[in-house]
């Protein structure tokens, strides 16, 4: 059966992102009635967001939360990923309408709902490795909230270890995935990400940052994470804990391999080894009326 007998488009989502990596639609099946998610893209003008697209393919769930994979045609012009729809905003559309005297208590219960969906990779050996805000969505009610995990394109298993060559989303990705030692991922590389997407959400900036690509990267490399005035002081311990890593005082390019697998092992080991462990911490922030504007 082709597609369009199977699906009817209704309206494009996030035409911003869409120009770098295809074009993304909500739509209907025709077959069940139900609303879903379809990614396309050209094969002529988007090839790695081809190679994106069918490794997201591989990643289908059946928890709450996670993508369920529902569809996928091939041709020589195009691919089409067609997935469950999620509804709700993304992470940093819904921190935009937070009070300040609420984003503490609400990223306690954003962790402790986040920490089932990690659980359920970590069982599965699956790094995500593109954790940010756009990639988190919030679906809310009057009383509480959901959260689910979308986009697994640039997602790893770590029973798989790869040799390909990817690029990261500068700002949030670790060491470990800026340097492709694609052996040395695992879960923490996730919460890595999640610590510098906290930061993100509090400053409204990525740390770190530079207009040349190749100064952002040595930045990223060389300093650990910065304090910023935006951030509660109870706040940053976390956060440096989180995104804890080697600070390369040599380039790594003249590292040999061993020691720069080395120093990034011992980044790694730094981190916090579950959400857990970082709520326990979180919880313990005094709540200062100082930051809430009283």
């Amino acid at each position: 059966m082709l597609f369009n007998e199977r699906y009817t488009l209704k309206e494009e989502l996030g035409k911003g992102h869409s120009r770098q990596f295809g074009r993304t639609f909500s739509g209907v099946s025709k077959i069940s009635g139900e609303q879903v998610l379809l990614k396309f893209v050209s094969a002529k003008d988007h090839p790695n967001g081809v190679v994106r697209l069918k490794n997201e393919r591989e990643f289908n769930f059946s928890s709450a939360g996670l993508p369920n994979v529902i569809d996928f045609f091939e041709s020589e012009s195009e691919c089409i990923l067609v997935r469950n729809f999620e509804e709700g905003v993304t992470l940093h559309e819904y921190w935009k309408r937070l009070a300040s005297k609420e984003r503490i208590p609400f990223l306690t219960q954003f962790l402790a709902k986040l920490a089932p969906l990690f659980d359920v990779l970590n069982a599965e050996g699956i790094i995500h490795c593109d954790i940010k805000p756009s990639n988190m969505i919030i679906r809310s009610d009057l009383s509480s909230f959901e959260v689910a995990l979308i986009d697994f394109g640039l997602a790893i298993r770590s029973s798989q270890p790869e040799n390909r060559k990817v690029l990261f989303p500068l700002g949030f990705a670790a060491p470990e995935l800026l340097l492709n030692e694609l052996d040395l991922v695992n879960h923490r590389t996730d919460l890595f990400a999640l610590g510098i997407t906290f930061w993100n959400l509090f400053t409204g900036e990525l740390p770190l940052t530079h207009p040349n690509p190749s100064i952002f990267t040595n930045l990223q490399l060389t300093h650990p994470l910065p304090d910023h005035s935006s951030i509660p002081k109870g706040l940053y311990p976390i956060l440096l804990k989180m995104t804890n890593k080697h600070v390369f005082r040599t380039a790594p390019n003249l590292m040999t391999k061993e020691d720069r697998k080395k120093a990034l092992i011992q980044g790694i080991a730094g981190r916090y080894t579950t959400i857990t462990e970082m709520l326990e911490d979180l919880q313990k922030i005094p709540i200062k009326k100082k930051w809430f504007g009283f």
